[in-house]
């Protein structure tokens, strides 16, 4: 009998690493992805010692859709995916001004087209499978609700995963398939020592952070229960919500703010 895995990607650190251990915890057999060999090995032998059934490590940078197939195609020679959650993602907090073409392409790439090529492959290998139920996780982000200076090619692409979501859930709706979109606000992790590297945006946004395990737990109950969408910390839910009354006196005191300084501790 084929074993069950939760496949997670972006596994070596941050919210990937965070959920990894979450389901490690819990007795998940899970295959895990990550570009860096040693901090993906740590994943590994952290997920054991936390109780995992088997971790599988599978070290790529999944950028290109070759690399993307041959990952997906080495799941599902392993077994039945139950979940896959794609927790890969990457950041570029600066002004547009700033930003090279290739830098806002690989932004794009990475975290929206990459997102959707990955999200139909294993849409696509699940449904050929013998499994009652599966789900299929994405990362998004406030950032692509919530608009702040310096996020906009970031913001952007959050939310096209987003609205990826959203899309593939219907068309998904009549399958044993159910899609879950997390939108985090600022997590505290090393993924803003790449993305921001001044840290000045980090800086303003601080206050408002939370912690990938956080996430994770939320992660792992939204999967649980089927639910659509799930944003963390609770607060920037509120917040969109009151957003939506005043659009442009929102985006005003956000600017103002920021500018100023205020998001600090």
């Amino acid at each position: 009998m084929s074993q069950t895995y939760t496949v997670i990607t972006g596994a070596s650190s941050g919210i990937g690493q965070a959920f990894a251990y979450k389901m490690a915890s819990e007795g998940r057999n899970i295959i895990i992805n990550g570009r860096n060999k040693k901090r993906l090995n740590e994943t590994k032998k952290q997920a054991k010692e936390l109780g995992a059934g088997q971790v599988l490590a599978y070290t790529a940078d999944l950028v290109t859709s070759d690399e993307a197939e041959k990952f997906a195609q080495y799941c599902f020679d392993k077994g039945q995916i139950e979940n896959f959650v794609h927790c890969l993602g990457f950041g570029d907090f600066s002004a547009i001004s700033d930003q090279a073409y290739s830098q806002i392409a690989k932004l794009t790439h990475t975290n929206l087209l990459l997102t959707m090529f990955l999200s139909k492959r294993f849409a696509a290998g699940m449904l050929d499978q013998d499994t009652e139920a599966n789900n299929i996780t994405l990362i998004a982000s406030v950032a692509g609700l919530i608009q702040t200076p310096k996020s906009a090619v970031y913001a952007a692409s959050k939310a096209g995963v987003h609205a990826f979501a959203n899309g593939l859930r219907q068309d998904l709706w009549s399958t044993k398939i159910k899609v879950t979109c997390i939108l985090p606000g600022p997590v505290d992790t090393a993924f803003f020592d790449i993305a921001d590297k001044d840290g000045s945006y980090f800086e303003n946004v601080q206050s408002f952070a939370t912690t990938p395990e956080i996430v994770a737990d939320k992660m792992a109950t939204a999967i649980e229960r089927g639910q659509f969408e799930v944003i963390v910390p609770f607060y920037y839910d509120i917040m969109n919500r009151l957003m939506r009354l005043a659009p442009s006196l929102a985006y005003r005191l956000i600017h103002m703010t920021y500018e100023k300084g205020q998001f600090r501790d």
